[in-house]
């Protein structure tokens, strides 16, 4: 039974029989009933574990069968109002249908706009930034004695390429995540911990070894709203869209009776 249990085909079929279940109780009377087929499920769980690399949680597996059924359903409703047939991108039907159901979002007011950036300030702050002066040695070996001062006495670049060779380049206005993203999270973070015009390193890579002088600080900034205001307007209308779009499609969920299959049965 414990073997059962941990296997995923059996958590799929859990999946199906609960969504049979709680929607074939409360939709007996639905004249409309969409069938579908649980290998398209399973498909689509599979193709998001690939895309992850590693296996989805239960949550998130029940989040994609969610998903689908609600793709699915705005196909039908694509369909009954007209719309272009694809049979090749269902997506695209999909995609249509939503735009059609989230039509109706109006502008926000001054004061809706105000609200929305006051609840959002993490949001519109920008990181701390510094600029860099990159020194990259050619040698991933321990440096001479003399280079090694020459870093611990904040040389410049300049002078420290004469005694060993290597290459040099500015790397102007990057933030905490940028630099981690460059090099590591510790080596970021004993960057920005750094004093101004020290060098910082070595950080080793095929290339050599990185060590880094801040040379600038920008402290984090919320820009007024009337800066920002355009971007404020679009992020308001986009979260009203997707909140007005999941209560229409909630609401036509509750037209369908669901029915997944197992793509086997005679039809």
């Amino acid at each position: 039974m414990d073997r059962l249990l941990k296997e995923p085909t059996a958590h799929f079929f859990a999946m199906a029989v609960a969504i049979f279940i709680v929607y074939g109780l409360t939709q007996l009377n639905n004249q409309n009933i969409l069938e579908l087929d649980q290998r398209e499920i399973d498909a689509r769980i599979f193709m998001q574990e690939m895309a992850a690399g590693q296996p989805l949680t239960e949550e998130q597996r029940q989040f994609v069968a969610t998903t689908y059924v609600e793709e699915q359903i705005l196909v039908q409703e694509a369909l009954a109002l007209g719309l272009d047939n694809d049979a090749r991108i269902h997506d695209m039907l999909a995609q249509k249908m939503r735009h059609v159901l989230s039509g109706d979002v109006i502008q926000p007011t001054e004061s809706e706009l105000e609200s929305y950036y006051q609840a959002n300030v993490e949001r519109y702050t920008s990181l701390p930034l510094v600029s860099l002066d990159e020194l990259v040695l050619n040698s991933r070996d321990e440096l001479p004695e003399d280079v090694q001062i020459l870093l611990d006495n904040r040389s410049e670049a300049e002078i420290i390429l004469a005694a060993s060779p290597g290459n040099n380049a500015p790397l102007p206005n990057v933030n905490r995540i940028d630099l981690a993203n460059i090099f590591s999270p510790e080596f970021s973070e004993a960057v920005f911990s750094s004093e101004l015009g020290s060098w910082v390193g070595p950080f080793p890579s095929n290339r050599g070894q990185h060590w880094l002088m801040v040379t600038e600080r920008s402290e984090a900034r919320l820009p007024p709203l009337e800066e920002i205001l355009d971007r404020v307007r679009l992020d308001w209308i986009a979260e009203e869209e997707e909140a007005l779009l999941q209560t229409e499609v909630d609401e036509l969920w509750d037209q369908y009776t669901i029915i997944v299959t197992d793509g086997e049965d005679e039809h």
